[in-house]
């Protein structure tokens, strides 16, 4: 019809202009109407003030009701259809004038004057009735003058009634216009999206074409001139880099990468599409990738990937990270499969989030992995120590070993420095500590167990740091109704200490530690969490923060999170990690109970 949207557009909004003034008018007929209500009514009430002032000004003794009635029809000068509408009207309901069998009037009233709205003959009236006063033959009269609504307001109604009948037609007229109008308005647009949403699926040989010349063709041509700039980039990035892979043989590569892997991997994209699912994960749950792969994670998935995918969804809209949790999962047959999970979130070109992967193993399979490569990983951990601690105790010896040819000579003079010797005790002492941490990692010490309470350990380690801590820092304890647990305090009371310490030096602007206790009934087992509102893990140290001699501190050795993680390995629990950079970090530390627990926690 119109070739150029903003010709339909304006064509659109011009019937809905109509339509508004066929509102407007309605509204102000019908304000019109209330106008000509209240202006008839005091007409009326004024033409009945007026007889009645008439009959006043003529009292005489010897007139009956009769006799005024006849005087105000011969001197009154009213027009006869006025006259024909007048009539007189006692308390006793006896009237002068009146032809009517009804008398659906309300003489109880104490003003002087008043207009009512009565029914009668099939029609609706405006009477005027007044009080006659100061004639005792009219004592209890009224002077009443009424008029039909259909008389007073015929022409109003019948231009109400026309305003109506005339929105009926435009709206029987305007409406299939105004949907055909609108179609030819969406259509085109809807065919342009579609041809996107093919080109979005990286179709980039398809080209979008339009019916009519208007802008939406201007935007398809705009659109074609991209694409054939995109094509051709393309092709001169493959043939600068030698290469002839296409986009598709690359995913294919990365997939197989992906399921070569010995753990299940799941992934999801920054819009909540499932992206990657690899052959482990299949074998694991019972799922085939088909299935998976593309599914809207915001619609409903197999139950079976409802925890991961649950994980996942959370840690991509906090932005966090999530090491080395613990927690079930069931196969398509409904057998429980205990596994340790990790979650990163995964960053384009331009550091912007694309999404969240999931790696996960099963316990058994970690701990077959573990029992197998035991010997090998306790020969690496020892390597890795040995070159460290190698440098470590490079400068103590040499301390020593200068300041001990000092003292030889002081010695040698007979004037002993009590000062140096202390410094020989200090760096000897730290040799030793080092040492000991050394022989601490490489050959664990067996726990000696004991059912103790975990709250009297945090507390006694609170009491330990709280007077060294800033006075911007405050350390918010949270202990629940949990059961005993099986550690060795001596061992454990150094894991806490670490955490509350490492959590302080996240702290450099103050802020506060949170230390809770629970049970968790979904897991049976109890659990520690240590949270600071701090600095958080940077993504690229995650890995490593579990790593003997990795740190960060200028004077730290790198050893307390090795030695926590392995000792609670050590008592059958796991350590749990979560950090968010910038806002938290928080170590969650799962021991068994020693006895059956209930709880509504977690």
């Amino acid at each position: 019809m119109f070739k150029s949207i903003q010709t339909r557009t304006m064509y659109y909004l011009v019937i809905l202009a109509v339509g508004l003034l066929i509102t407007i008018g309605f509204i102000l007929t019908s304000s019109v109407e209330k106008i000509g209500h209240n202006m008839k009514e005091s007409a009326l009430e004024e033409r009945a003030l007026l007889i009645c002032k008439f009959i006043e000004a003529s009292q005489k003794d010897s007139l009956t009701p009769e006799d005024y009635f006849l005087l105000i029809q011969q001197e009154s000068q009213l027009s006869e259809s006025f006259l024909a509408d007048t009539f007189l009207l006692s308390k006793n309901y006896e009237t002068v004038g009146y032809t009517d069998t009804e008398i659906p009037y309300n003489l109880e009233f104490k003003s002087k004057n008043t207009y009512q709205y009565i029914y009668k003959n099939g029609q609706e009236y405006i009477c005027g009735i007044s009080a006659i006063d100061g004639i005792p033959q009219l004592q209890g009269w009224y002077v009443c003058t009424e008029e039909s609504f259909s008389s007073s307001f015929g022409a109003l109604n019948n231009l109400k009634t026309g305003v109506i009948v005339l929105i009926t037609i435009l709206l029987f007229i305007l409406w299939p216009l105004a949907k055909k109008i609108s179609m030819s308005i969406t259509e085109p647009i809807k065919s342009l999206s579609n041809a996107l949403e093919v080109i979005a699926q990286g179709d980039i040989s398809h080209e979008i074409t339009t019916k009519n010349k208007d802008e939406l063709s201007d935007i398809a041509t705009s659109f074609n001139t991209m694409l054939n700039k995109l094509k051709s980039t393309m092709q001169q990035v493959l043939l600068k880099s030698g290469e002839a892979a296409s986009m598709h043989e690359i995913m294919e590569y990365v997939e197989q990468a992906y399921d070569n892997l010995s753990a299940g991997i799941i992934s999801i994209n920054n819009i909540g599409e499932i992206t990657t699912y690899n052959e482990i994960a299949e074998s694991l749950i019972g799922i085939k990738s088909e299935e998976v792969l593309g599914l809207d994670v915001k619609n409903p998935i197999p139950k079976e990937l409802k925890p991961l995918i649950d994980a996942l969804r959370r840690c991509l809209a906090k932005g966090s990270l999530q090491l080395k949790t613990l927690t079930d999962i069931y196969d398509v047959c409904g057998t429980k499969i205990p596994i340790l999970y990790s979650i990163n979130i995964q960053f384009g070109l331009r550091n912007e989030v694309i999404g969240a992967i999931c790696v996960f193993r099963r316990i058994e399979d970690i701990e077959r992995f573990q029992e197998s490569a035991n010997r090998t990983k306790n020969l690496e951990s020892l390597g890795e120590m040995a070159a460290s601690l190698a440098h470590e105790i490079k400068n103590p010896l040499t301390s020593i070993r200068g300041y001990a040819q000092l003292i030889r000579l002081e010695l040698g003079e007979q004037n002993i420095n009590l000062d140096e010797l202390g410094i020989i005790m200090h760096e000897v002492d730290r040799l030793s500590l080092m040492l000991d941490r050394f022989l601490n990692f490489a050959r664990p010490k067996i726990p000696k167990l004991a059912e103790v309470e975990i709250k009297d350990i945090i507390s006694y380690v609170i009491t330990l740091v709280q007077n060294e801590l800033p006075s911007n820092i405050k350390i918010i304890t949270n202990f629940g109704v949990i059961p005993k647990v099986l550690i060795d305090t001596e061992l454990f009371e150094p894991v806490i200490l670490n955490l509350i310490l490492n959590a302080v030096q996240a702290l450099p602007n103050g802020g506060n530690i949170d230390i809770k206790t629970g049970y968790s009934e979904k897991r049976k087992m109890v659990y520690i969490e240590i949270r600071d509102n701090g600095i958080g893990i940077p993504r690229e140290l995650s890995e490593k923060i579990f790593q003997p001699f990795f740190t960060t501190k200028d004077n730290g050795s790198g050893m307390g999170l090795a030695i926590a993680s392995r000792t609670i390995e050590a008592h059958k629990g796991i350590l749990e990690v979560e950090s968010i950079i910038g806002q938290m970090t928080k170590f969650t530390i799962l021991l068994q109970s020693f006895d059956p627990f209930t709880s509504n926690e977690w």
